[in-house]
């Protein structure tokens, strides 16, 4: 008996570790983070937001208050996110969003990290953020017709292939696999 207790302590101190966790947290920008004045405007009411084509080191920093947590708690479908990373290979990515919008900050931290973990540049990707006429100072954003946001968008060989627009339908791993896939996807705003 005396030596099933220090047993059944070691048991269940063992079973109660964590097994180690794949790293997945927001990637770290190496450099120091410059806004220039040109990227901040105001909303409605007046508080700044982020406006132009910004940097994803430039829209995570301005960001950071909802978008590293949001990021770190959002937890990839690894079964979808497999199938995702093959037929990823060789598209463009374009997100337009508003700093200012709810649905950009419900949406956009998952969209990152799912791209992020299948191997997509997301240093390298254009993101265009919007007022809330989803306009910018330069008038970026009238190529994409976002009416919208967020639009992620997917391109192949510069041909837009479709897009998620405002939230999903069901997930944003199924709905990106759908639209990876070529499969007959129509976001919510869709004709």
């Amino acid at each position: 008996m005396r030596n099933l207790i220090p047993f059944l302590l070691t048991l269940l101190l063992l079973s109660c570790n964590e097994s180690p966790k794949k790293n997945t947290a927001v990637p770290v920008v190496e450099k120091e983070v410059v806004i220039p004045e040109s990227l901040l405007g105001k909303d409605l009411e007046g508080n700044e937001i982020l406006v132009g084509k910004v940097s994803f080191a430039q829209m995570a920093h301005y960001c950071k208050e909802w978008y590293s947590p949001d990021y770190n708690r959002y937890k990839v479908n690894v079964g979808l996110l497999e199938q995702i990373k093959p037929l990823l290979k060789g598209k463009e990515v374009t997100l337009l969003m508003g700093t200012w919008c709810e649905d950009s900050q419900r949406e956009v931290p998952g969209m990152m990290k799912i791209l992020a973990e299948a191997g997509y540049a997301i240093a390298q990707m254009e993101i265009i953020a919007v007022d809330e006429d989803k306009r910018t100072p330069s008038g970026v954003e009238q190529a994409y017709e976002a009416s919208y946001v967020p639009a992620l968008i997917v391109y192949e060989n510069g041909e837009e292939i479709n897009r998620i627009v405002e939230f999903p339908l069901g997930t944003l791993e199924e709905d990106l696999l759908a639209i990876l896939s070529g499969k007959d996807y129509k976001h919510a705003y869709a004709e």
